[in-house]
């Protein structure tokens, strides 16, 4: 996705949906902030397949974060949803939910590579996770009650859009609560881009069940478009936006302007106190 402008007083920043991971991670603020008793250390595995249009880069994504899936289920006793070994447009967003129910505080990469089982090439990653499991509350005072991307020229839906490369969107979202809104976007290896707050957009508290469209009409007019875009050659991509409103205002990721991981977004997650922050996922396929 790109988030572009054509305006001289504006900026252009270019939102990569390329397919690079990295192979071990450490999220130190998180780990700092959850005691040892909250602390399980699973070991997962996930796998892939590879097909037509399924990259190795795209096949080890995929294993990696089905092994976090994995792990974070194994850890929180709960099943987020069963296993997937090819790409869809749930995908990340599958990854995403299993956050709801535990943060990967730390993580080792104890082996990856192509395996051939049953006449397939397979991509299996096995990892070694520490996980702080996350209380479930029955009642919170705040949430996301819509969520939806649309293009720009027309009506929003709840049903999952497929957009055009080069296609320009826009995302709607109603909350339950004033809350200050945090939109990232999510490329389908787990890499993070934040779109607002941004050096051009601060944060401003949202009235409860106020629509808030981003970019609105007066952005658009400057110039601040949302583009989404197929990484080189591969004929479509997933990718999601995240939203995330909190009580009081936020900072995430501002120490990390590149290369920041769904994890690292996590991780600062949960050093937030629970009941202040809701979320909302929404995923979308982009075609060449």
């Amino acid at each position: 996705m790109d988030l572009q402008s054509i305006s001289v007083r504006k900026w252009v920043c270019l939102l990569p949906c390329t397919l690079i991971i990295s192979l071990c991670f450490l999220l130190p603020g998180a780990a700092a902030g959850a005691t040892e008793t909250e602390i399980h250390e699973v070991v997962a595995e996930g796998r892939a397949l590879l097909g037509e249009d399924t990259t190795p880069a795209q096949a080890r994504a995929l294993a990696l974060n089905n092994a976090r899936r994995i792990a974070i289920e194994r850890a929180a006793g709960v099943l987020v949803r069963g296993s997937s070994v090819v790409y869809n447009s749930q995908l990340i967003s599958d990854l995403i939910s299993a956050f709801s129910k535990g943060l990967i505080v730390q993580e080792e990469l104890l082996s990856d590579g192509i395996q051939t089982e049953d006449g397939r090439a397979v991509y299996v990653s096995r990892i070694k996770a520490r996980v702080k499991p996350v209380k479930q509350e029955t009642q919170k005072d705040i949430k996301i009650i819509k969520a939806e991307v649309s293009r720009a020229d027309r009506t929003f839906s709840s049903s999952n859009p497929v957009f055009q490369d080069n296609d320009e969107i826009r995302v709607q979202v109603t909350a339950e609560g004033d809350l200050n809104m945090n939109i990232f976007s999510v490329s389908q290896d787990g890499r993070v881009v934040r779109l607002l707050p941004n050096a051009y957009m601060k944060q401003d508290r949202i009235p409860s069940r106020q629509n808030f469209i981003f970019p609105d009409e007066a952005l658009r007019n400057a110039g601040f478009k949302l583009r989404v875009h197929v990484p080189k050659n591969l004929s479509k991509a997933y990718e999601t936006i995240i939203i995330i409103g909190t009580k009081e205002k936020a900072d995430f990721l501002s120490a990390k302007e590149k290369d920041a991981t769904l994890s690292d977004l996590m991780g600062e997650l949960s050093l937030v106190e629970q009941s202040s922050w809701a979320d909302a996922v929404i995923g979308y396929e982009v075609r060449k």
